[in-house]
């Protein structure tokens, strides 16, 4: 494959590597070194140049996504994680107490929810072999993907079948009782349950779908071992921060009514565990056990700590241990004084249960904690350290469990998963899987045999890092282990062991337990391996199936989940996607027209997602089944040409990280779209880099004035042969720091020269001298006079140079007034608390020529980061606004009060991430006909806009 069109790419994404690194640090000094404790995921990102540049000359070639050998896709991971908390913090770097449970509390009390838009119900329709899917009026309609085919793309990327969402570490459970019965939880996409798993046909229910839920980050799952109606899930994203904590979630009858446990324990800064509060950034649930012999006694393990609850989780109390712990609730010192609980296992065989608790903190601040600590399960109360502890550290690295922290010469334990058979001597076997904190990768596989009084771990031969290949020898690397791992024994023979890595592995240890041999069942990147394609990469959970004889189990991953029934055999393989709405969008566009047929009576979507590249879905589908476009990976915001627009004709973008934008006049379909389609970067872009195409002000042929930002705003008005031709139209828009970013822009659809830029740092700016040239006005658009060319000159207003009225937190969403080039709407990111001067979340900004009036226009919306607002082009007194707790709108902005009304109407109570609206018909291409909800987790919603005021389509 030497000859892959692909390779030219290598030196870009390289550069990615280092510019993943450097914004990672970044983020770390911009709030901690001034606003308080954060760090970067946590610990220092392996951002040597030099070592990424010599990891990736090993590499053969170059396909359309980082391949698993560099520390290119790991500091991607890294980067999102402190990205969200850093949008979600900044400038204190805290969220509030049980943020999410106040504004369910606040909208209750304050916010009406609306009546529908529509006296009947419209229904999605989907007929023969082309399917015209009209957005609701009484209601959102789903989009999907549903799933995401990453076979049909036909341009140069990796192809994981009909691909889902993130599943949670360890989120997936089977009913024991009822195996048919099953559960899976999503990082970000909420909680699922299916009634005929093995069935070839499952169909799953979301449970999780309420207005009032109070979130959608499914974490750990644990069914009672006693009784299998009862059934506990932890909330957060304990792995990658995708969202965060709220709560265990507990039903007693089988997911069909829930109750929130621990709501004030799991959330960022708990104010009641330990007493004073906790100061830590979040409390996710990694791992929930519910012990057999005293079923109302639960075991938590989370991001910072050990709980223990002997009502079924009704009372916690916080368990600390180890010999460098301190009290989380210290305010400030260092963040290492915390335990990262990475796996918990019981043993129930004698009198009383016997827990085994790892401690895996998985930075190189981690307080030397890190290790395997033993305790029989007390009746009431916390085991006491170090009385009722037995430590099992002997065997494991040097340094394991000292109490030196690991950033100044102390143990390369990291992450530490465990898991336990019964031999066939009838002796417990324990194994531990151990990351290696300083290389990221897989320290070893451990095995220790206690019921013989043995108290030393040894390392299996055969389980380092280098042994872990694919088919043809390759390494299939290890260096994400912080992220993506599990560890799994066979019920039926304690000697065969399921490892996940970036890829899964079946492994079988020798009789005399010091060996161990591996099997790769996925080789996600080995493309010439015949088990590629049939398993996304980046394993999660695993969980067999009771009553299959350890020969079937589900997979959990990066890309949803799988299952296998012939012990990870390659013709067994099958993907149970098709039924879940679970992706992860950055953003998206919609084609023009969408609720009257669309380009040429076809519906289009396009948008980028976390982990699965951008996709389109068009209306010749039959389904809600999308297509991956472009390149794999991270995708972000994507646009292509409303008018020229077909799968064969019209412009195509796409965005990796960082900025690295991919274009193509043919969406793909003759190959990879191209790489040399990025501005020159003047300064650092965000993560999610905002790039944005006017689909309003176009030509008669053709539409193709672009924004980007960065530190700087670029802008294009016309295509060369095979690419954009960018100029930079503004100064550095930041306030400078290190983590600074423009990370949304708008287009005025009143004025094609206009358009306002917001930042992560508080900041926001508009200009409307953005686009310049005689056939570059109102008047001239949407006709072949129509031309416009980017302006350097162009001159920017700092909208609120003091942040007097406009908070000093994140810029999230922007949108113009329809009618109106000089007055718009902020939506702000963050909490109230962390600005308490200037709280707020939507505001309207207008320039009257000489000075700007900045007005709050929050009213009764919750204090949550609103992330997008848009304006009915068909009443500008008419603003949506999507927050990470639902979506409202007013029919009047202008009110001196406004009142805001919450409309979900079979929307989930999910992150809507950005919020967009079609170009016209043909005849009126500026009143657009559709609002389109990009979610984080929950896929693309659509409504048909209303035409009318009140409400009334």
């Amino acid at each position: 494959m030497a000859g892959s069109p692909q390779r030219k790419r290598s030196r870009q994404i390289l550069d990615l590597a280092g510019r993943a690194a450097a914004f990672g640090a970044a983020l770390a000094l911009a709030v901690a070194g001034v606003q308080g404790p954060l760090t970067l995921e946590e610990g220092s990102l392996r951002g040597d140049a030099q070592a990424l540049r010599e990891r990736r000359a090993v590499v053969a070639y170059l396909r359309a996504v980082p391949d698993p050998d560099t520390a290119v896709r790991e500091a991607d991971i890294r980067t999102h994680s402190a990205r969200e908390w850093y949008l979600l913090s900044y400038p204190t770097g805290r969220i509030p107490t049980m943020a999410w449970d106040r504004a369910r509390d606040w909208v209750r009390s304050h916010v009406a929810d609306a009546e529908s838009w529509a006296p009947e119900p419209r229904q999605l329709t989907l007929r023969g072999d082309k399917a015209f899917v009209p957005p609701g009026t009484s209601s959102w309609v789903s989009y999907g993907p549903r799933p995401l085919d990453t076979v049909g793309t036909t341009n140069d990327a990796y192809q994981w079948g009909r691909t889902a969402g993130r599943v949670a570490a360890n989120g997936i459970a089977v009913d024991p009782d009822s195996p048919n019965v099953a559960y899976v939880a999503f990082a970000a996409g909420g909680f699922w349950k299916t009634t005929n798993l093995g069935s070839g046909v499952e169909t799953w229910t979301p449970l999780w779908d309420d207005k009032d839920f109070v979130t959608q980050a499914a974490g750990a799952v644990e069914i009672d071992p006693t009784d299998g109606n009862v059934l506990y899930v932890g909330t957060g994203d304990a792995v990658g921060r995708a969202q965060f904590g709220a709560g265990i979630m507990k039903t007693c009858d089988a997911g069909a009514h829930w109750m929130q446990l621990g709501a004030s324990v799991f959330t960022p800064f708990s104010p009641t565990h330990p007493a004073g509060g906790n100061r830590w950034d979040n409390q996710s649930v990694k791992v929930i056990e519910v012990d057999p012999q005293q079923p109302s006694t639960l075991l938590v393990g989370t991001r910072a700590d050990l709980y223990l609850s002997h009502d079924g989780g009704t009372t916690w109390e916080i368990c600390p241990f180890g010999p460098a712990y301190t009290d989380p609730s210290v305010t400030g010192g260092p963040i290492r004084s915390i335990n990262r609980i990475s796996s918990i296992v019981l043993d129930d065989r004698g009198t009383s249960t016997v827990a085994y608790v790892a401690v895996g903190y998985i930075g190189r601040e981690a307080n030397g904690n890190n290790g395997v600590y033993r305790f029989t399960v007390p009746s009431s109360g916390c085991p006491a350290w170090p009385a009722d502890f037995t430590t099992l550290h002997a065997g494991l690295p040097p340094g394991t469990g000292n109490g030196v922290a690991n950033n100044v010469g102390g143990a390369l334990t990291g992450r530490i998963e465990l898991a336990q058979g019964i031999g066939a001597d009838a002796q417990l076997t324990l194994y531990a899987q151990v990351h290696n904190v300083v290389t990221n990768s897989a320290e070893g596989t451990y095995v220790l045999r206690p019921d013989g009084g043995a108290t030393a771990w040894t390392k299996l031969a055969g389980s380092s890092e280098n042994n872990y290949r694919n088919c043809n020898g390759n390494s299939s690397f290890t260096n994400q282990d912080w992220f993506d791992l599990f560890l799994e024994v066979d019920p039926t023979d304690d000697r065969t062991l399921y490892i996940g890595h970036i890829d899964a592995f079946k492994a079988t240890v020798n009789a005399g337990y010091d060996a161990i041999t591996l099997t790769n069942l996925t080789s996600a990147y080995g493309v010439q391996c015949p088990e590629y394609g049939a398993v996304h990469p980046d394993q999660h959970a695993l969980t067999f199936i009771p009553g299959s004889g350890g020969e079937a189990f589900l997979l959990g991953n990066d890309g949803g989940l799988y299952s296998n029934d012939g012990a990870g055999a390659l013709a067994d393989w099958r993907q149970l996607n098709d039924g879940f709405n679970t992706t992860l969008f950055y953003a998206g566009q919609l084609g023009a027209d969408f609720a009257g047929g669309g380009i040429g009576g076809v519906q289009w979507l396009f948008g980028g997602m976390q982990d699965n590249g951008t996709a389109s879905w068009d209306s010749t589908t039959p389904d809600l089944t999308a297509t991956a476009r472009s390149i794999g990976g991270d995708g972000f915001f994507s646009a292509f040409d409303p008018v020229a627009g077909s799968e064969t004709t019209g412009w195509w973008l796409s965005e990796y990280t960082f900025g690295s934008v991919y274009c193509s006049d043919d969406e793909g379909a003759d190959g990879p779209f191209a790489a040399n389609c990025s501005p020159h970067l003047l300064g650092s872009a965000d993560f999610s880099a905002p790039l944005i195409l006017d689909a309003l002000h176009c030509s008669a042929t053709r539409c193709s004035n672009l924004l980007f930002g960065e530190d700087y705003v670029h802008a294009s008005g016309a295509y060369g042969q095979t690419k954009p031709q960018w100029a930079a139209v503004s100064a550095n828009l930041t306030r400078g720091g290190p983590a600074a970013s423009i990370v949304i822009l708008a287009a005025a659809p009143s004025q094609p020269t206009a358009a306002a830029a917001g930042t992560n740092d508080g900041k926001l700016w508009w200009s409307e001298t953005v686009f310049t040239g005689a056939g570059c006005t109102q008047a001239a658009a949407n006709t072949a006079a129509f031309s416009c060319t980017p302006n350097p000159s162009a001159l920017w207003r700092d909208v609120d140079p003091t942040n007097s009225v406009l908070p000093n937190r994140a810029i999230l969403g922007l949108a113009f007034d329809p009618s109106d080039h000089t007055r718009l709407y902020a939506a702000v990111g963050g909490f109230d608390p962390n600005t308490p001067t200037t709280p707020g979340h939507l505001f309207e900004l207008k320039w009257n020529g000489t000075a700007w009036t900045r007005t709050d226009k929050t009213a009764n919306l919750p204090d949550v980061p609103a992330s997008a607002v848009a304006v009915n082009p068909h009443n500008r007194k008419q603003v949506f606004v999507g927050t990470h707790f639902g979506f409202y709108y007013t029919d009047d902005i202008d009110a001196a009060t406004v009142t805001w009304v919450r409309y979900q109407h079979g929307l989930p109570n999910t992150i809507i991430r950005y919020l967009t609206i079609d170009r016209g018909p043909a005849a009126d291409p500026l009143r657009g006909t559709t609002l389109a909800a990009f979610t984080f987790g929950r896929g693309v919603w659509a409504l048909k806009l209303p035409t009318g005021g009140g409400g009334l389509p």
